[in-house]
C-alpha cells in the first residue's frame, strides 16, 4: 500500500462481509419467494404468458445470484474473522512492545529534536517509531504499520506531556 492509503483491518472487513451477506441473503430470499409466488399465480399481475416467463426467469436468476453472493460473503466473513483474531493478537503484542521501548525523551534525544515545529517533530518521531517497529516485527503491511503507529503515537507523546 502506498503512503496515505487507508488500511482496513480484518475485523472491519469481517463486519463488512457479515452485513453484506445478511443483506444479500435477505433480499435474495424475499425476492425469490416473491418471484415464485408471481410465477405460480398467487401474486396476480396482468401480463402475457411470455412476459411472465421472461420476468420470472430474469428476476429469478438475479435473486439466485444475490443468494449465492450472500453465501460467498458469509464464507468471507468467517475467513476474515479468523484472520482478525490473529491480527488483534499481533496488534496487542506490538503495542505492548512499543509502550515498553518508546519514550518521548529517548526518541527526542536520538533524533536530536530541540526547537522544531510540532509538525516536523511529529513526522520525525513517526518515521523513527515506524522503522523501529518494522525492524522488530518483519513483513508487516505498510498500511497496517502506519495505522498502528498512529494509534501508539499519542500514548507515547501526548500523555507524557500532560
Amino acid at each position: 500500500m502506498a503512503r496515505g492509503s487507508v488500511y482496513v483491518n480484518n475485523e472491519e472487513r469481517a463486519e463488512e462481509n457479515r452485513t453484506s451477506a445478511y443483506t444479500f441473503l435477505i433480499v435474495g430470499g424475499v425476492g425469490f419467494i416473491v418471484i415464485v409466488l408471481f410465477f405460480i399465480g398467487v401474486i396476480d399481475i396482468k401480463v402475457s404468458l411470455t412476459s411472465k416467463y421472461m420476468i420470472t426467469g430474469v428476476m429469478g436468476v438475479l435473486f439466485l445470484l444475490f443468494i449465492v453472493m450472500g453465501i460467498i460473503s458469509m464464507k468471507n466473513f468467517k475467513t476474515f474473522k479468523r484472520k482478525a483474531c490473529k491480527e488483534n493478537n499481533l496488534t496487542i503484542e506490538i503495542k505492548k512492545w512499543c509502550m515498553e521501548n518508546f519514550s518521548q525523551e529517548e526518541i527526542d534525544g536520538l533524533l536530536e529534536i530541540v526547537e522544531q515545529m510540532e509538525e516536523e517533530k511529529y513526522f520525525q518521531r513517526f518515521d523513527h517509531m515506524k522503522n523501529a517497529v518494522k525492524n522488530q516485527f518483519v513483513n508487516l503491511d505498510e498500511g497496517y504499520l502506519d495505522r498502528l503507529v498512529e494509534e501508539v503515537y499519542p500514548e507515547v507523546f501526548e500523555e507524557e506531556n500532560t
